[in-house]
């Protein structure tokens, strides 16, 4: 039996390339990364979907070219145009699988991944999960925990984690939300040991500095830089005590939870016509408050508060689930 050719396209998100690297290997199928760089207009410009290749910088991209694949693995608006350009060339004889709410052209996907917090009817080519297929791997984990013993080692315990994430929609991380939950965890439930802010890519420079003035001489802060390899993130994973997560890293919430550990969910105010245009169907598809509200329910985070968050309920991890749907795609191909 001559087995299917499968292609795994991946752009600049580290997450989302997690997510459609986790559901391929699931497959237990061979497949081939085909790495898409975007052009840099398009890193934030959010382009009609069609098929087409002009956001895409062919020089810096792996090759896209024949023989074409059978499926076509992606996540995400912007990928979703190369994938509907390889279709296009394979004679549509080429499937796309797409993780996330399509954005248009919901037709030519041949199945959607759908987490939770997305807006988006059911049907027979929709794969609902829970979580995203985000994991932090256990073998780097495992590499920090040793990596950091001597540096964490010297602060005070508990290790209290605040992971800090960036604007969304239209909750703003500002400096003053970044010094409010600094105080109410110092004078709550991390009075007691140190704590530990990592900001990430997204983090802007007001909050960061925000969270610099509002360190305790026992508090520590890393600032986020591009391939440092002093990134303590795995570090903190392997030895933090709780956690605190702005709600808008989705990434970094669900490693979190994945590891069963103490979670709390710090949340910038909105404002309040967000939610309304979500139902109404002029917002955007993704409602960050529906995956707040799963890992609410599901006890695998609870809201910032004074009191120490208890130890929280790993959620299911979908993958094998997810990696099935795609070899029977693949495999019932014509």
């Amino acid at each position: 039996m001559k087995l299917p050719s499968i292609w795994v396209l991946t752009g600049g998100k580290t997450g989302d390339n997690a997510q459609v690297l986790r559901a391929a290997q699931a497959m237990e199928l061979p497949y081939d990364v085909k790495r898409v760089v975007l052009k840099p207009e398009f890193e934030t410009v959010k382009p009609r979907v069609e098929a087409s290749l002009h956001i895409v910088d062919l020089a810096r991209s792996d090759a896209l070219s024949p023989p074409w694949p059978d499926l076509v693995i992606t996540i995400g608006r912007r990928l979703s145009l190369p994938a509907l350009w390889i279709k296009q060339q394979s004679g549509g004889r080429a499937k796309i699988a797409l993780f996330n709410a399509p954005k248009g052209r919901a037709e030519d996907f041949d199945l959607v991944v759908a987490p939770a917090h997305y807006a988006i009817a059911g049907g027979p080519k929709v794969c609902r999960i829970g979580l995203p297929l985000i994991a932090a791997d256990p073998r780097r984990i495992a590499a920090a925990r040793q990596e950091f013993a001597a540096a964490f080692a010297a602060l005070a315990r508990p290790l209290h984690v605040l992971l800090l994430g960036g604007d969304m929609g239209a909750a703003r991380l500002d400096a003053g939300f970044v010094t409010r939950t600094l105080h109410l965890m110092q004078r709550g439930f991390a009075r007691e040991g140190a704590i530990f802010v990592s900001t990430s890519r997204r983090t802007p420079e007001a909050a960061t500095a925000a969270a610099e003035q509002a360190l305790r001489p026992q508090d520590r802060l890393y600032r986020w830089q591009p391939d440092a390899p002093s990134n303590p993130y795995f570090g903190l994973l392997a030895h933090g005590d709780t956690f605190t997560v702005t709600s808008d890293s989705l990434s970094m919430l669900t490693e979190v939870a994945r590891l069963g550990r103490p979670l709390a969910i710090a949340e910038p105010p909105a404002s309040p016509w967000r939610g309304l245009a979500v139902r109404l169907g002029i917002g955007p598809a993704r409602d960050l408050g529906k995956f707040t509200d799963f890992l609410l329910r599901g006890g695998h985070a609870v809201r910032l508060g004074p009191a120490v968050p208890a130890p929280a309920m790993s959620p299911a991890d979908d993958a094998a689930a997810v990696g099935q749907r795609l070899k029977q795609l693949v495999l019932e191909h014509d």
